[in-house]
């Protein structure tokens, strides 16, 4: 809460002291200032951005969990896959926390009178931009390092874990009594019960579809075997037979065998530096390729849209002290939903090469700048809007 006392602003929840001489410039240190906005902005922005990683990691928790249990993900990657897939999101969960905790920090402040207070000493609103900018720009700074780096590396090695957890979940979670999909969903197989080491089977069956060639096979006994190069796994049958059901209702042929092979898992013949998601920067920037291209821009967004999304919750937070703190929370929601949809959309268009490339995102964050100075215009007016901009390059 402020209090004016003899031209002394005292703000009793930061803890600093601003002397006003009566003709209204502020005199004093905005170091002041600055260590109490921005400690207040940092601990709302990592109490925001805590719960925000909890929201999004339990869902996916949650998931990977459900595929352990249904023997689709070994639960050794869990956690290595949640951890990836953290890092790739805060790209997105950071801007999104600072917005919030900006407003926040701001609608308490304007709660308690104290922007009122400040504004009627000669600290108006560029003074407090000004005053949290530098933080602003560090939290850009990261994210652009998330954005460019951190986020493609994140989605490569979860691109190549998921290739490893398929192959150990079509041949790890082996149970008597399951059908087990092989060959990424082309076909299953069934045993009736395992020996006390948990390597041979008995009584096997397999069924496999490729390209409408049906293979059926049963056998008394089989075991898993992986490949010299790592890269493809087969069940060894003893002892069986194979019904190959012919194309176009031709019948089908039977044959007996001692010893067979049937390949349960290979791996994936993508290459993921192919994804634009996995390419770097470098490869990007060089690029004509419009999905690449899309995905450049929208790397770039992140970073950008930090410092629009900071500054345009400065002027939504604005509010009368009987609102409460939260009272512009539904507006700002409404202003974030949109500027996110805008992007994707932008890049859906750059994919599709319904826009130039050198147009990009850009005219996504013009359009919420110009509306930030349009919010500027409506809460102050013109004249104001002209004074603080030349206050600002005074200072």
């Amino acid at each position: 809460m402020l209090k004016l006392v003899y031209g002394v602003i005292i703000t009793e929840k930061c803890r600093a002291i601003f002397i006003v001489f009566h003709f209204g410039s502020t005199v004093g240190n905005l170091l002041l200032l600055n260590r109490c906005l921005t400690k207040e902005v940092v601990s709302n922005l990592l109490a925001v951005l805590m719960v925000l990683i909890l929201i999004f990691a339990s869902k996916h928790f949650i998931r990977y969990m459900s595929d352990a249990a249904a023997g689709h993900l070994p639960t050794e990657f869990i956690f290595k896959l949640l951890s990836l897939f953290t890092l790739s999101y805060l790209v997105l969960i950071i801007p999104f926390a600072l917005f919030l905790a900006i407003l926040i920090s701001f609608g308490r402040m304007y709660k308690d009178s104290e922007i009122t207070a400040m504004e009627a000493c000669g600290i108006g609103i560029p003074s407090l931009i000004r005053v949290l900018l530098p933080f602003i720009l560090v939290v850009a700074t990261l994210v652009a390092g998330l954005s460019f780096w951190v986020a493609p590396w994140a989605e490569n090695t979860q691109y190549l874990i998921r290739d490893q957890a398929g192959a150990e979940s079509e041949v790890a979670f082996i149970a008597p009594g399951r059908f087990h999909p092989i060959r990424r969903g082309q076909g299953v197989f069934y045993i009736e019960s395992l020996d006390p080491d948990s390597k041979h089977m008995n009584h096997v069956f397999v069924y496999v579809e490729i390209a409408g060639q049906i293979d059926i096979f049963t056998a008394a006994r089989g075991y898993l075997k992986k490949a010299d190069s790592g890269e493809a796994r087969y069940l060894v049958l003893e002892n069986g037979t194979r019904y190959e059901i012919l194309t176009q209702g031709r019948g089908y042929r039977f044959h007996e065998f001692e010893k067979g092979e049937v390949q349960v898992w290979q791996k994936s013949n993508e290459d993921p530096s192919s994804r634009a998601l996995t390419k770097t920067t470098s490869e990007l920037i060089n690029s004509s390729n419009p999905n690449e291209i899309a995905e450049l821009h929208w790397r770039i967004a992140m970073p950008v849209s930090s410092i629009v999304l900071a500054l345009l919750a400065i002027l939504l937070s604005r509010a009368d002290p009987r609102q409460g703190r939260f009272a512009k929370l539904f507006v700002a929601l409404i202003c974030f939903i949109t500027y996110l949809y805008l992007m994707t959309m932008g890049k859906t268009w750059l994919k599709q090469e319904a826009i130039p490339a050198y147009l990009g995102l850009w005219w996504v964050h013009v359009l919420f700048i110009s509306m930030a100075f349009f919010l500027w215009y409506r809460q102050y007016g013109f004249v104001y809007l002209i004074s603080d901009i030349k206050q600002w390059q005074r200072e």
